[in-house]
Formats: structure tokens, sequence, C-alpha cells
């Protein structure tokens, strides 16, 4: 029996998922973990970043920031994508963080699935028309705080009071050009620092504990039973650590949604389930969790959530019944 992924391929379709926030707010981190799900060799990816239309020197003698509209190649963008719909591959241009400069261009696609991240996926009405799954990432100032300050003092060689004043900066352009993209989305991933402390009986590094909140648009089209296994008698073991979930419905922007909050760390049998039915989907029983540890934090499971939610998102695109 031919997987879903395996129709994917065979129908010789693109489907086009866009995950738009600031700079350092975790799309990386949400592009990556669907990627590896839903299988590397099936799903391509990039970044917004690579369609600036200024370099670095052009934008601090203008006066403008990456998150004004005007500071990239929005239209550009559109016409790749409208190719990489149509099965064709593109030449995409490449930005060098390193030198903040614009260089060149690189041969890319097409794939079963395009995912694009960046701070303009859906900014512009052409630009949505053309993704199919759209998320916006929200975390709260003091978590994309530290991971920006984390990835561009890690990765990209500025210094930690360069980057905080950069945050500042460009805050009344995320106000204006890019938290209001949320109102778009099918589902708004907001991470927040976690209620929790990590556990005393712990050894070795802490974990990094975090509170996630999945707002959903609820689903017009029925979906599958999926279970979160919940064990009484292993939660009331002491050196089980501390979680909570909850859900609940509510108005967003004038769309119904539900509203799934994950906190802390689960244990990985709590999911278990939920990676099942990925895996008889998907037709790969590869692990799909991080298995390194035997607790999943908040992110993680929200992760396979997402994915999740855009496998049921592609199943409805195709039209397929199970």
């Amino acid at each position: 029996m031919k997987s879903f992924m395996d129709r994917i391929v065979k129908s010789r379709k693109v489907f086009v998922f866009g995950i738009a926030g600031d700079s350092g707010s975790g799309k990386t981190t949400i592009s990556r973990g669907i990627k590896r799900i839903l299988g590397e060799d099936m799903v391509a990816s990039f970044s917004m970043d690579d369609y600036h239309s200024l370099d670095r020197t052009q934008r601090k003698e203008r006066g403008i920031t990456p998150l004004n509209p005007a500071a990239n190649h929005l239209d550009l963008l559109a016409d790749h994508l409208e190719s990489l719909r149509r099965g064709k591959g593109i030449e995409k241009p490449v930005y060098d963080h390193s030198k903040g400069e614009i260089c060149g261009t690189v041969s890319f696609g097409p794939a079963p699935v395009i995912i694009v991240e960046g701070l303009h996926p859906l900014y512009t009405e052409r630009l949505r028309s053309l993704i199919d799954f759209k998320i916006f990432v929200d975390p709260s100032r003091s978590v994309k705080r530290l991971w920006k300050v984390r990835r561009d003092v890690g990765e990209r060689g500025y210094n930690p009071e360069q980057v905080k004043a950069e945050i500042l900066q460009r805050e009344p352009d995320y106000k204006l050009y890019i938290d209001v993209q949320k109102i778009y989305a099918e589902i708004v991933v907001k991470v927040q620092d976690s209620r929790f402390h990590p556990s005393l009986l712990d050894t070795g590094p802490k974990p990094e504990l975090y509170s996630v909140r999945l707002i959903q648009q609820m689903l017009e089209h029925p979906v599958p039973e999926v279970d979160l296994t919940i064990d009484l008698s292993k939660i009331l073991r002491t050196s089980e650590h501390e979680f909570s979930i909850e859900f609940q419905r509510d108005d967003y922007y004038g769309k119904k949604v539900g509203i799934m909050t994950i906190d802390g760390e689960i244990h990985q049998s709590m999911i278990a389930e939920l990676e099942k039915k990925l895996g008889d989907t998907l037709g790969t029983y590869a692990v799909i969790s991080d298995r390194r540890e035997e607790y999943v934090n908040a992110i993680g499971v929200s992760q396979l959530i997402l994915t999740w939610s855009c496998l049921e998102k592609l199943q409805h695109l195709m039209g397929y019944r199970r």
C-alpha cells in the first residue's frame, strides 16, 4: 500500500508552506522539525532573507530595516513561488549574513513540499494566494531576545549589545509590517517562558523549558482520532517532570480557533500514538521525535502537532480519503 507522501510524489503537485515571524523568532526550528518528520527528500526550504533588495550597507545609508517590505523583492519571490508550484526550478538569490551582501544566485527546487520562512511570506495578497498552509511564529519578547542574541552572536558574528540595540531599532517596523501577518495565519505559535523549573533531581545541563500556545483555525474537514496518552501511575512518581496541557475555544481576529497550550516537558510515551499515526500516514517509521532524551519539551511536542496539521491540510487539498 502506498503512503500518502508517495501519492503526492506521483501526483507531481507542489505544495507551499509559509512560516512568518520576526528575525530570530524560531521559524527555522519549526521548519526543520516539519522537514525532518515529512522527510528530507520530500521537502525543500529556504529563507526570505535571500530576497533582500538592499545589502546591509545600503540599508544603513537609507535608514531602512529588512523588516520594511521596500527592502525586499516580494514580487520576485511571488514569481518564484509560481514557478515552483508549476514544478519548475528557479535561480534563487543568495544573501550572505556574514558579509551582509547579496551574493549571486543558486539553483533551487522544486520538491513536493516547499517551505518558505521569513519576515513577509504572508504580507501581500499575491503571496498568500500562493501559500497552501500559513504559520506565524510569535515568541514573547524575552524568548525572542534570548534566541536572537544566541543566533546572531553564535552564527553571524555580532556582539550581544549590537544585537539588543538592533532589536529595539526594529520594533516599530515589526509592529507595522510583521506582526499584522498573524491575522492571515491558520496556526499561530506563541512561545513564552515556562511557569515550571527544571527538576532539582536532574543532573547535568538543565533543559530549556517553554510554554507553547498553538492557536489553530478550527478545521472544517473531518480528521481522524489521535490520542495523547497519559499514564496516571507514571505521572504520580516523584521523578516525573512537571507539565500541563490545556485546550480552549475562542475567537481570534474574526476566526473560530482552538487554543492548545503545552507547558514543561512530557514523557515520550504520551506522544507515541501521534507518532504512530504520522508514521502510518507517511509510510515511514523512522524516529520522529528526538529520542536522545526521555522527555520532550513543549516545542518538540508542538512540532509534531504542527506537522500533523500540515499533513491534514495536504490530505484535504489532495481530496485524500482514508
